[in-house]
């Protein structure tokens, strides 16, 4: 990738960058007990959502990238860590080379079956689930207290 259009991506890749909270304890309230053995589960329903928001909008399904879902799964295992949620500010880098463009999701706090609606409620966060994108790693970590921590990266190939 040239100067000019590695700048232009960085530039790009940092406004697509946005997070998600629960609005109220209520809507973050935990249904479902967070454990590594509920975890895959979590990122395959995730996965499901995702794409059936992506075929309701008339846009092609994400393939799910092992490679992506390692760096989605090791930011949302940092945030649980630190109980604290926030950007990955490398990721775009820690993804497979060759996208030409990029973008993260993250959460915290919701429901499994809460958190996709959430983020498809979410100006950005929709217009990224839905962007032109063709690949998506999904991170899920719990908390020592139990709260889930989500990460999604998406990138177009």
């Amino acid at each position: 990738m040239s100067r000019p259009i590695a700048g232009f991506a960085a530039a790009l890749t940092a406004a697509l960058v946005l997070t998600l909270a629960p609005a109220t304890a209520a809507s973050a309230a935990v249904s479902t007990s967070c454990t590594s053995a509920t975890q895959a589960a979590v990122q395959k329903r995730i996965l499901t959502d995702v794409n059936a928001a992506r075929k309701s909008a008339g846009k092609k399904a994400l393939k799910a990238s092992s490679s992506m879902h390692k760096v989605a799964v090791a930011w949302s295992a940092k945030q649980a860590a630190s109980g604290t949620m926030k950007h990955n500010p490398n990721y775009a880098s820690q993804i497979p080379k060759g996208w030409t463009a990029a973008a993260e999701n993250v959460a915290y706090g919701y429901t499994p079956q809460k958190v996709t609606p959430a983020w498809l409620k979410s100006t950005g966060h929709r217009k990224n689930i839905l962007g032109g994108y063709t690949h998506i790693g999904i991170g899920v970590a719990c908390s020592k207290a139990g709260q889930p921590y989500y990460t999604q990266v998406f990138g177009k190939y």
